[in-house]
């Protein structure tokens, strides 16, 4: 599996544990993440979880079985104009992917957002 290697080892290590049938989805909508939020710090929280932060966590990564969950922790803040979040939390919206043919653009509009909304 080729990807750009994560400045965090145990993440790098995370990434090689993923399953054969996970790991492709799980790349592509890293590249995409860091593609569009190039100012992320990569760390493993919560045992096994990918969480992308600055001075705070934005976005938390959830591998299940055949698909890969993002959780925006300010989720409620960002305009859904793709209509693809899911959630009625407080603040956490949901973005579930199964396919690598997801919406990339609508993935880099969250992070962007996501990210302009930290100031």
């Amino acid at each position: 599996m080729k990807y750009a290697k994560s400045k965090n080892d145990i993440v790098n290590e995370y990434i090689g544990d993923l399953n054969d049938e996970i790991a492709p989805l799980f790349l592509e909508i890293r590249a995409c993440v860091l593609a569009a939020g190039p100012a992320f710090n990569e760390s493993i929280k919560w045992k096994n979880c990918l969480v992308y932060a600055t001075t705070k966590n934005h976005i938390q990564t959830v591998v299940g079985k055949g698909k890969v969950s993002l959780i925006f922790f300010e989720g409620t803040a960002l305009n859904d104009k793709y209509g693809l979040l899911e959630g009625d939390g407080s603040k956490a919206r949901t973005m579930r992917i199964t396919s690598l043919d997801f919406n990339k653009t609508a993935l880099k509009d969250y992070v962007k957002q996501t990210l302009k909304n930290e100031k």
